[in-house]
């Protein structure tokens, strides 16, 4: 009986960095039910199929809860179980022998994609250990768009999807499929279904086309080249924003003498 569901307020820190807020229905010791919470400010009541997962992942029967060692060559696919004293024995028996024979540094200590206060956890056991090879999933995806961000704006930007917009461009963005936070992909459909117009740049016909106002199906490794022409109009036709360039940026004058080789018809070849 419904009756039964214990619901708890929380919000999803496994499935990815949207940190989702969810109401999660618990009968004795068992998730039951998990839906979206409509009072959640970055997803407002939207779950995606990876967070109502979440209790699937739990529940598996397959999922590993001890430890094991192999018991068989390398490959055979043999396992016993040991205790988690056992485990941490060997792991850190075998981390100093090799320390001992190549020095800290022979060490690297990487994680898939880490949430929470994963990646810190690590960075620490490394700086312990004394090793500086540090490697995880951000240092090819969240690392380089805040540097890059840092240095060209002097932060790092993200979209606001939470106050409407006229027109959204999404440039080589499968937001339905993958996105940087989880609730950025509910945020737009709202937008969309409030009479927001999508332009798609993107080689692959994914599935906004159909509710974009213009998809530009440019071909593979040519995004500068279309970047360099959008810039070429903007600077040549004065459409920016002239009292903003004059009072906070530096070097523009090269930069609008730099794409003025990139015209539409340029850039067309």
């Amino acid at each position: 009986m419904a009756e039964d569901i214990r619901w708890t307020r929380t919000h999803c820190a496994r499935m990815d960095h949207g940190g989702c807020a969810l109401h999660v229905g618990v009968r004795g010791n068992d998730i039951v039910a998990i839906t979206g919470d409509p009072t959640g400010f970055l997803n407002k009541g939207y779950t995606c199929i990876k967070g109502r997962a979440s209790a699937d992942k739990l529940n598996h029967p397959g999922r590993l809860r001890h430890p094991l060692k192999r018991a068989g060559q390398r490959g055979a696919g043999k396992w016993e179980r040991i205790t988690w004293e056992e485990a941490l024995k060997t792991v850190s028996e075998g981390l100093l022998k090799v320390k001992e024979r190549f020095g800290p540094k022979g060490v690297a200590f990487g994680v898939g994609m880490p949430k929470g206060l994963e990646h810190f956890i690590q960075i620490r056991l490394a700086n312990v250990f004394g090793s500086p090879n540090i490697i995880a999933s951000q240092d090819v995806c969240y690392a380089p768009r805040e540097i890059t961000g840092v240095h060209t704006c002097g932060f790092y930007p993200v979209a606001d999807l939470h106050h409407k917009s006229k027109l959204v461009l999404l440039w080589g963005s499968n937001i339905t499929a993958t996105n940087e936070e989880g609730e950025i992909c509910s945020l737009l459909m709202g937008q969309i279904k409030d009479g927001t117009e999508i332009i798609i740049i993107d080689p692959r016909r994914i599935r906004l086309v159909k509710k974009a106002k213009h998809w530009l199906q440019l071909r593979p490794g040519t995004d500068a080249a279309l970047a360099l022409g959008f810039l070429h109009v903007i600077t040549a036709e004065r459409l920016y924003d002239r009292e903003f360039v004059e009072q906070w940026t530096h070097g523009f004058d090269e930069f609008a003498d730099h794409v003025k080789a990139y015209s539409p018809e340029k850039v067309a070849e």
